[in-house]
């Protein structure tokens, strides 16, 4: 059985640029290929569309009548960006051959158990394991969890039962489409498909080129409304580098009271002229020491950033973003690190909670878990009592995050509570976290702490725990020297 998963509604579109985009696809490239099974032709994505919108796949060109592309309702002028299949999960062997099947050559899939929400299993490396077996037949139930292990972190349990497990294949290319669909040759797929939008795409990027405040509520519109992926991912990284651009206001605004558009490098402040040149906003010359503005852009945003700074922090955006870092509200991934990371710049207390709950979500994959943290961390002083109660309550992960980010964070409380737990903690890796976070904070307190953990342990002591402190303060000689 083939289906097809619509991303976009077409009455939307501009209903000219369809054809000329694909008119640009096939001239710009000749690889081609019919696919016998779909009796459909589709072609290689013209790597300038590629490289310009940021989007992958195989591009749709002739569709046999009546076929099974035709009705799977597939079009000529879509995109393939995604090969889903689908394993249903009957006996055991069917979930060993479906595990085996969906990592050999990838490091994710999605599991689906019953009277839950569905579970993505990453590993790191193909081959690691994964960390849970099943028995039976009829109804497949989970026998057991080993500890340390992806499953063990993730929501699984002894006696849960299996559904199935489906395994999304992206395609970037010709060679990945004939490569997926034939390994999927006798499995039930789903093609993800979505219009060629890269007009519309282009349009979003630029409104947040443009730093100007009237960008702002478009682009929350677009990111709220739209049911196409790529206009969601391209108007929240537009309303990112809006953000990114307003902390750059006082910097901004004394080129504006001077009314010049180049100041003495060494009376700007040196990590925001850092951050302005970054993003082209401005070139810095230490030699003649200035920094100048680059036209038109940079010329013109000394104009705009004070609007932009109020209209930024009036808090819309905050309340926005935050609900949009859950996994049960967001389920793509870049979005949740777009949020988290304009809730980092914006560092509002609002947020805390929201926070928390991500960190301390063991269904959430390890690298927003652990953004989650870093954005705590950022906000700073507010943070601290959430993080130390997600330290005492939390699961390993959360513990390990928590304690990095009070690390970060710093002051009286925080390390207390870090050098209490540390004088307490008897798990090395926890063991580990605590003394780099307690490092950081690197006051005299926190020296002395450190030093009497050193010293619980013998001169030749070979342990993690023994060389690592002995780095540490290697370290902290080499910086009083």
């Amino acid at each position: 059985m083939i289906e097809k998963i619509k991303g976009f509604n077409k009455h939307q579109y501009l209903g000219f640029i369809l054809p000329v985009l694909v008119l640009i696809i096939v001239i710009g490239c000749d690889n081609q290929y019919y696919d016998e099974r779909m009796q459909m032709r589709v072609q290689k994505l013209d790597s300038d569309l590629m490289n310009r919108w940021s989007t992958s796949g195989v591009v749709v060109t002739e569709i046999t009548p009546n076929g099974p592309a035709a009705k799977a309702q597939l079009e000529s002028g879509e995109l393939i960006s995604y090969v889903i299949a689908e394993y249903p999960i009957k006996t055991a062997g069917d979930f060993n051959s479906a595990m085996k099947s969906g990592l050999d050559e990838d490091n994710n899939l999605v599991l689906y158990l019953k009277d839950k929400s569905p579970l993505r299993i990453a590993l790191r490396r193909q081959g690691d394991d994964v960390g849970f077996s099943v028995e039976g037949s009829g109804t497949v139930q989970v026998k057991e969890v080993r500890p340390g292990t992806p499953a063990a972190n993730s929501n699984i349990q002894v006696g849960d039962i299996v559904e199935k497990i489906v395994d999304e294949r992206k395609i970037y290319s010709l060679d990945d489409y004939k490569k997926i669909l034939a390994k999927l040759s006798k499995q039930q797929i789903t093609f993800r498909t979505t219009e060629l939008i890269g007009v519309k795409i282009a349009a979003v990027s630029a409104l947040g080129d443009l730093g100007d405040v009237r960008a702002i509520q478009p682009l929350i519109d677009i990111f709220k409304e739209s049911t196409e992926l790529s206009l969601r991912k391209a108007s929240i990284s537009s309303l990112q580098r809006l953000v990114e651009l307003s902390v750059l206001n006082d910097l901004f605004q004394q080129f504006q009271f001077a009314n010049v558009n180049q100041l003495p490098a060494d009376s700007l402040q040196s990590q925001h002229l850092e951050a302005a040149a970054i993003l082209e906003l401005l070139t810095v010359d230490r030699n003649a020491n200035t920094a100048t503005l680059e036209a038109p852009f940079g010329t013109q945003f000394r104009h705009r950033s004070e609007a932009l700074y109020q209209k930024i922090n009036e808090g819309q955006l905050a309340e926005l973003v935050q609900e949009y870092i859950q996994l049960t509200v967001e389920p793509e991934q870049e979005i949740r690190r777009a949020c988290l990371t304009i809730l980092g710049i914006l560092k509002p207390a609002s947020a805390i909670d929201a926070l928390v709950t991500v960190l301390d979500n063991s269904a959430e994959i390890p690298g927003i878990r652990f953004q989650a943290g870093l954005t705590l961390s950022q906000i700073g002083e507010p943070a601290v009592d959430a993080l130390i109660a997600a330290f005492e309550n939390g699961d390993t992960s959360t513990k390990d995050i928590a304690a990095s980010a009070l690390g970060g964070i710093g002051g009286p409380k925080a390390r207390d509570r870090l050098i209490q737990a540390l004088e307490n903690t008897a798990e090395p890796a926890i063991q580990l976290t605590l003394v780099d976070a307690i490092a950081k904070i690197g006051d005299a307190p926190s020296r002395q702490a450190l030093e009497r953990q050193r010293a619980q342990y013998q001169a030749d002591d070979d342990s993690g725990i023994r060389i690592f402190l002995d780095e540490i303060f290697k370290n902290l000689e080499q910086k009083s020297m």
